[in-house]
């Protein structure tokens, strides 16, 4: 009986050595402490827990040399895969042949990443388009001279909506003059759009109010009907800065991107006009799903446009809208409130990546 009862510890020993062998171990690197990269990294990590899989994350203060850094060390743990909210293409480019050489799975969220031989998979939205449903909605309300705060400059998500806003008023036959070859320039259009003030807010709240601030002073209330302030955080400062001198918010156009829970309320109360629930909650489940079947030895769609609505105060639901508060998404995920299936056709398959 003792042989028997000193064989069976032995077995679950092992077995316990099994499944900790087995454990799957994943590097996530975010570019900056944004509030985005972090809701989409709490919901990456809550899935990746419930897997058994461990998730060592590193944010940066936006530099290239922390990426690097960051992924080097990632490769030198031996993780299982990398996941990446870059800092830019060009240093992806060289964190790809890191992660190559050591046949180690590289996925990408949020910033288009250079499509190079290492790349796994990327998850992200299709930001031109984001762009140019901003354009539709300001077009219907007859918003002609628009104050832009752009994201980050450099970084696709910021170029691809500012692209995306000018063609969409181009595509709806409006005059536009030589907006979309005179990016940056103070007052270029034609005369159904004119960018009477551009501007960078880094896609946080503080510098776009000083931006907004800026914009005001130099145009008066009266020089803009519109702003287009490229996420949530700056429409903040932005909300800040014309509140501050003044100026009733629900006179303007203004539209945006993210679809935070806040922006419900803004929209539904008519201080703002228009957003877009374009959440890296789902985005980053849709890379979770990735690495899961990367993992089982399953094919999926190499990269992905992840789903998003736009909504106004006449279009706006509530209960459709998907959240960005960790708990709230996962209990809605539960229950199948939205679809999260990346096998779902409303994902659509981004056909820059092969």
């Amino acid at each position: 009986m003792k042989r028997i009862a000193i064989l069976m510890m032995v077995l679950a020993v092992f077995g316990v050595m099994s499944v900790s062998a087995q454990k799957k171990v994943i590097g996530y690197y975010m570019d900056a402490s944004d509030d985005y990269y972090k809701a989409g990294f709490q919901v990456f990590k809550v899935l990746a827990n419930r897997s058994g899989w461990e998730v060592r994350d590193v944010v940066g203060q936006g530099t290239a040399p922390e990426q690097l850094d960051a992924i080097q060390n990632f490769v030198t743990q031996g993780v299982d895969a990398i996941v990446c909210v870059q800092n830019s293409p060009q240093t992806t480019s060289e964190c790809l042949v890191l992660a190559k050489e050591a046949n180690i799975p590289f996925y990408n969220l949020t910033h288009n990443p250079p499509n190079e031989p290492g790349l796994s998979g990327f998850s992200g939205f299709d930001w031109v388009f984001d762009g140019e449903l901003a354009a539709k909605s300001a077009i219907a309300h007859k918003a002609k001279k628009i104050i832009m705060i752009e994201g980050k400059l450099g970084q696709g998500t910021a170029a691809g909506q500012t692209q995306g806003f000018l063609q969409g008023y181009k595509k709806a036959g409006k005059d536009i003059g030589n907006l979309l070859s005179s990016v940056g320039v103070k007052g270029a259009g034609g005369k159904d759009l004119q960018i009477v003030f551009w501007g960078s807010g880094g896609w946080f709240a503080d510098p776009a109010k000083k931006v907004m601030q800026d914009a005001i002073t130099s145009l008066g209330p009266n020089g803009f009907d519109g702003a287009y302030v490229q996420n949530d955080e700056m429409m903040t400062g932005a909300l800040q800065a014309m509140q501050e001198a003044g100026l009733d918010t629900s006179k303007y156009w203004l539209g945006s991107s993210n679809g935070k829970e806040k922006s419900w309320i803004w929209v539904a109360k008519g201080q703002t006009t228009m957003d877009v629930n374009q959440c890296p909650t789902l985005e980053a489940d849709i890379a979770y799903q990735m690495i899961v079947a990367k993992f089982a030895g399953k094919a999926t769609k190499k990269a992905v446009y992840v789903n998003f609505l736009p909504f106004e105060k006449e279009t706006l639901n509530m209960s459709k809208m998907i959240p960005w508060i960790t708990s709230d998404y996962i209990e809605a995920r539960d229950k199948k409130a939205f679809i999260y299936d990346i096998n779902d056709p409303v994902f659509r398959a981004n056909p820059d990546y092969k």
